[in-house]
């Protein structure tokens, strides 16, 4: 199951949104058009969910009170930014994104780039968190730390595939404006981040870290004349252009 091409995808919703992007906060704006984006496209095998779900991961980008979630033994809930499923019903893509806006005159470019990709970082690990099983459980039994009863017409019904399908993991990062700065995104300083973030997250969790065992292919472009992104992909076959 090929994975969409995300330089195409983000490319396209920029173009149409041109004006839009000069706004101070667009990552709501660019979420609600990738969604409408791969809902249109029927020959991609892909459907996307129509709204943010959660998943159970043992890296948690934040820890939940004690009191509320044990989540060294259950893990923690995140809310992943776009949830595909393959038509087949087989293959799930868990995709998240971080939008930021480098303004004209900024004098904290370098501070401002590392505050992005410590953020980026941390969805990074807890997508390689992701657990099946107890994400299934989640969807099938909703408990108190998700308050997703709303969506039972949406979770439960696809809980058994979530045990039995392949997952495929995707992390964008858009910067809009301003060139992107090739030491703090350079894949060796990113993955350093990474292990390190995830290395502090399972010394927490008294969990080995996979260390090797995770490798992402990493891609990065400039699109539409002075924006940037990057992605990670990992979990199945994948290539430079996104697929």
């Amino acid at each position: 199951m090929q994975l969409p091409d995300w330089f195409e995808l983000f490319k396209a919703v920029c173009f149409r949104g041109e004006e839009a992007l000069k706004w101070g906060l667009p990552e709501p704006w660019i979420h609600a058009e990738l969604y409408r984006a791969l809902t249109k496209d029927k020959m991609s095998g892909w459907e996307p969910l129509d709204t943010e779900v959660p998943y159970v991961t043992n890296y948690p980008v934040r820890l939940p009170k004690e009191a509320n979630r044990d989540w060294r033994t259950e893990s923690g809930i995140k809310w992943v930014d776009l949830c595909l499923k393959s038509v087949g019903n087989d293959t799930w893509c868990w995709f998240e994104f971080k939008v930021r806006h480098v303004a004209r005159g900024d004098d904290r470019i370098k501070e401002g780039a590392l505050e992005a990709r410590d953020v980026f970082r941390k969805d990074v690990v807890a997508l390689a968190g992701f657990d099946a099983l107890k994400t299934a459980e989640t969807w099938e039994n909703p408990g108190k730390s998700v308050k997703a009863y709303y969506l039972d017409y949406l979770l439960k019904p696809n809980a058994r595939s979530i045990c039995i399908g392949r997952h495929l993991f995707v992390a964008a990062f858009l910067q809009l404006g301003g060139k992107l700065d090739e030491e703090v995104w350079s894949e060796k300083a990113l993955m350093k981040q990474i292990f390190q973030w995830e290395a502090y997250r399972c010394k927490q969790a008294r969990l080995q870290p996979r260390g090797a065992g995770f490798n992402p292919l990493m891609s990065h472009k400039r699109i539409l004349d002075n924006n940037w992104l990057v992605v990670l992909q990992w979990g199945g076959r994948v290539s430079k252009n996104g697929m």
